[in-house]
């Protein structure tokens, strides 16, 4: 049976409690496995760099150098100059592995006496050192080791397998440092670490290989799945020719404090190129004016403290762009709170509620979209707490507030209140790394939301969305260069993307 594995993710503690059953049923040993693994780098080295070039290896005690020994075989049999320099070998597999190296003339120096020459002598460096399942800071030797490597010359390209060393598998956080490789081949199936926090800064371009043992191992349920542009075709379908705009909904945008106009405006016009009906926004009577002739489609209120009337005629809300926290911004926060319907919170509307906590009507839906900070302030944290772990930030988020939750960031996270399993999106740019591109995310969440009844989307399938969205638009925008990509050049590309039925070509 064929399966596509890249969207479902893994813990390494899944993989490592799978892989053994997965083998077993596919009638596959460990050292089989090992050997097929090792083959997998080999292809994809061919592919990269003919032979013969010169190969240095890495290996670790464990498996994963196991995986390196025996790749050294198999590429000196393949007309790769070939060094190693390893730690002595801990597992079986490895043991057996490193003899096997021994045996047919292969030399090995210490890991502890590589140095410089041996790395920039280079043409592949491959890395198996650690791999999957690394839980605690790395000894001396491994830093040092990870540090020659990260200081190579440029034509030293490098191969890490399975996960780079040093980079813990599950967070995607360097423990303390970690090797920057050019390529990550992975087995078996991706793990969480490879995709969300610090892991685009380490992995490279990521590889999946499933060892032939998918059809066993993916009868276990992900942790984490994909956002794929198959989930945006399969819920943005075409309008109805009779449509009109009292079928798409009412967004009522509440923020645009002094000074903080353009955010509220940035939400506005993004809600508008995603298909909300109707777009109002309620802000403070400085930015009235501002907003009103930015854009003449949106409807502008300026408000004192009563939402009352506005509230009654939306379909949902999002509060924070641009909402500041003046005693003005908090009481439009009360009120928001106290609405019974579905409420996007973004921005200093989070922070409001970090700082006064306000229980959620039964009868409401919220959905959170923060940033690590914002997170940080919700769970009374440290903003490198939240990063340590953003899969557990996010979940306790979920739990604390009853809330829909959207982790900011590479590799963001969407979560339900109700489910175990998370979404995560690896699609995005550096080009989203400005100020603003977090208030038209929240636009494009206030129309999804405003027409999730029409198009029957489930409501962390709408934040799913959003976060795909907003990513592929920052990637479009900055095809021209990421430095000075703006959040309004999104909205051009956002409005290609919601219509998928046209036939535009966005990637997968």
């Amino acid at each position: 049976m064929s399966v596509d594995l890249t969207s479902m993710i893994y813990t390494a503690e899944q993989v490592r409690d799978g892989e053994q059953d997965a083998a077993a049923q596919c009638d596959v040993s460990m050292a089989q496995l090992m050997q097929r693994a090792a083959q997998a780098c080999l292809d994809v080295i061919q592919h990269k760099r003919a032979a013969p070039a010169n190969l240095l290896i890495l290996c670790g005690p464990g498996n994963n150098g196991g995986d390196g020994w025996v790749l050294a075989r198999l590429a000196q049999q393949a007309g790769y100059r070939v060094q190693i320099a390893a730690t002595e070998p801990r597992s079986e597999l490895a043991k057996l592995a490193a003899q096997a190296w021994r045996d047919q003339g292969g030399t090995v120096i210490d890991l502890a006496t590589l140095t410089a020459m041996h790395v920039e002598s280079a043409d592949v460096i491959i890395d198996a050192m650690l791999g999957n399942g690394l839980d605690r800071e790395l000894s001396m030797l491994f830093i040092e080791a990870v540090d020659l490597i990260n200081r190579r010359n440029s034509a030293g390209w490098v191969l890490s397998i399975d996960v780079p060393t040093g980079l813990n598998s599950d967070t995607g956080v360097a423990m303390p440092t970690a090797v920057k490789a050019s390529c990550t081949v992975t087995m078996i199936a991706l793990k969480t670490g490879l995709v969300t926090g610090a892991a685009a800064t380490y992995c490279g371009e990521l590889i999946l290989a499933d060892l032939g043992v998918s059809r066993a191992f993916f009868k276990t349920p992900p942790t984490l799945r994909a956002i794929e542009s198959s989930l945006v075709s399969e819920h943005l379908h075409p309008r109805n020719k009779s449509a009109h705009k009292g079928d798409f909904g009412h967004v009522l945008i509440v923020g645009g404090g002094p000074g903080m106009s353009g955010a509220a405006l940035l939400a506005g016009q993004a809600a508008l190129r995603c298909g909300a009906g109707k777009v109002s926004i309620a802000c403070h009577k400085e930015s009235h004016l501002a907003i009103a002739a930015a854009q003449s489609e949106l409807m502008v209120h300026a408000v004192d403290n009563d939402l009352s009337a506005l509230l009654k005629r939306a379909t949902v809300v999002v509060i924070g762009p641009g909402l500041g926290q003046s005693l003005w911004a908090r009481a439009l926060v009360e009120q928001v709170a106290q609405w019974q319907g579905a409420v996007a919170w973004d921005a200093d509307a989070l922070n409001s509620l970090a700082a006064q906590p306000i229980a959620k009507p039964a009868a409401s839906v919220w959905l959170f979209t923060p940033h690590p900070g914002e997170a940080a302030r919700l769970l009374n944290l440290s903003t490198s707490d939240v990063n340590a772990n953003r899969l557990r930030a996010l979940t306790q988020i979920c739990q604390n507030f009853q809330a829909y939750t959207l982790l900011k960031g590479a590799g963001t996270l969407v979560k339900s209140p109700q489910q175990q399993d998370a979404w995560v999106c690896r699609r995005g740019s550096p080009a989203l790394a400005v100020g603003g591109s977090g208030d038209v995310l929240s636009g494009v969440v206030g129309a999804l939301l405003a027409q999730q009844t029409a198009e029957q989307i489930p409501i962390d399938e709408v934040l799913a969305i959003a976060a795909w969205l907003h990513a592929v638009a920052g990637e479009m925008a900055a095809q021209r260069g990421e430095r000075g990509t703006l959040p309004s050049d999104l909205l051009g590309e956002l409005r290609t993307l919601v219509n998928p039925h046209q036939g535009i070509k966005i990637g997968a």
